[in-house]
């Protein structure tokens, strides 16, 4: 069987069925340019003219494109673009106040009736129903913060750290804020008194301002007594300086410090201290502790045993905030304090002044069962050991570090104690032994403000004169 061949004319005559094509509009490059590659057949223009002419017979369909504006003004939305019907947002609804009025809503219940405010509107405003119900009277709006007077300014609370910064005079003090319920007893006219006395401005707040209190102590107990006042001075030195006994004075070689450090701390470099007319002074250094609540609560023993100075260096050690204050309940107002850059550097030159250096160490749980050379039997009571730091020899019986020499006892954390290089420059060690004999829970050292408490109170006990054999 032979098979027909299919030549051009087929083609012609299917192109010649196919209808012209002007309906259609391109939308591509890619479809014009088909359409410029068919035969002149299916072209629908007349010869010699031009395509681009046809605009006037098939105009195009309008480009969705926002309108121009200039370079520097903003570009303004389309007008036609994205156009709705009616509000999409809750921002375009009807707002009640047009003729049509929006109706107010009533639960099936019939408890609250819920209007909604042409301002606010959407569930999220409605009021609730206990106020809706409620005829209690509106409470006063609560005060959240204290305005500072100064930039500078910090926030001192309770009773006793309020009415000890009062007392002492050391900062500079702007606001007091007192609750009128503390108003009701003697020691709260006292402190208002105080507080006159020094050109405190005093307020006299509500219930409203109990946020705001609470806010200032940072949620701890206030008692309804809030001080706005400087920061503590705390003045930089490098050393500590010794003066003849007769004088009960001690010195200090201040470190650099700013304008502003220099009035909140003072350029003072002369303390008095009580002597009683027998002992040198005796000042504390604190490194390591980290705890603002230790801290302070070394502060309220030494300052009630007598200490007269604490020294804390600027890194290692907590800071003297407020919350250090509080636990100091008052006694970081009456004692000087001091800061320190370079500890190592602070104990050498302090050495070489005059200033004898005891370490706080421990001690071995148990005595030795024979006397050591050199040592006399200390009274029963007395748990309190010296010893020569680059020695095993224990120092006297009688012994008192304030009676010979001005003394700088330093005290370092509960866990790790005094780092090496601060051992390294201590003249004497000393240590509380262990009241048991045999330790089975591994309970070896004391708290660090107890342990500060009765190493100090030992070493201000003044010798008792031994009684003369005739």
């Amino acid at each position: 069987m032979i098979r027909p061949r299919f030549s051009g004319c087929l083609t012609a005559r299917v192109s010649q069925s196919t209808p012209p094509q002007t309906f259609r509009r391109y939308k591509s490059i890619t479809a014009a340019i088909e359409r410029g590659r068919q035969s002149s057949e299916d072209t629908p223009y007349a010869s010699g003219r031009s395509s681009h002419r046809d605009r006037s017979t098939y105009p195009a369909r309008d480009e969705r494109r926002p309108p121009l504006r200039p370079f520097f003004g903003r570009r303004a939305r389309p007008v036609e673009r994205n156009k709705r019907i009616g509000a999409a947002f809750p921002w375009e609804r009807d707002s009640g106040e047009s003729e049509r009025e929006r109706p107010s809503r009533e639960t099936l219940d019939g408890h609250a009736q819920v209007d909604m405010d042409p301002d606010r509107q959407g569930p999220r405003f409605r009021t609730r129903r206990d106020q809706e119900v409620s005829d209690a009277p509106e409470a006063p709006n609560p005060i959240r913060s204290l305005l500072y007077s100064t930039a500078a300014s910090e926030f001192i609370y309770g009773f006793s750290s309020v009415f000890a910064a009062l007392r002492a005079g050391r900062r500079r003090l702007y606001n007091l804020y007192v609750h009128d319920r503390c108003l009701n007893n003697t020691d709260s006219e006292s402190l208002v008194a105080r507080a006159k006395f020094m050109a405190v401005r005093i307020n006299v707040v509500g219930d409203e301002y109990l946020p705001a209190l609470d806010k200032a102590s940072k949620g701890r107990p206030h008692n309804g007594v809030v001080l706005e006042a400087s920061p503590l001075p705390v003045p930089p030195i490098t050393a500590l300086q010794s003066r003849p006994l007769p004088q009960s004075m001690f010195g200090v070689a201040l470190g650099k410090q700013s304008k502003e450090d220099m009035t909140v701390n003072g350029t003072r470099t002369e303390y008095e201290y009580d002597s009683a007319g027998w002992r040198h002074p005796l000042v504390l250094y604190v490194d390591g502790v980290l705890n603002e609540g230790n801290l302070g609560a070394i502060a309220r023993s030494v300052y009630f045993l007598g200490v007269d100075a604490i020294v804390t260096p600027t890194r290692r050690s907590a800071p003297w905030s407020d919350i250090t204050i509080k636990a100091a309940a008052g006694a970081a107002e009456g004692i000087p304090i001091f800061s320190v850059a370079q500890p190592a550097d602070f104990l050498g030159q302090s050495a070489r002044d005059g200033w004898r250096i005891y370490a706080a160490d421990a001690v071995p749980a148990s005595p030795p069962s024979k006397p050591i050379p050199g040592e006399a039997p200390r009274e029963k009571h007395s748990r309190v050991v010296y010893t020569i730091a680059r020695s095993l020899k224990m120092m006297p019986a009688d012994h008192c570090p304030v009676q010979q020499h001005p003394t700088l006892l330093m005290m370092g954390d509960e866990g790790t104690g005094l780092r090496s290089s601060l051992l390294n420059a201590a003249h004497f060690k000393v240590g509380i032994r262990h009241s048991r004999q045999v330790d089975h829970l591994g309970v070896d050292s004391l708290n660090v403000s107890v342990a500060a408490g009765l190493l100090c109170y030992e070493i201000l006990q003044k010798p008792q004169k031994k009684d003369l054999l005739f």
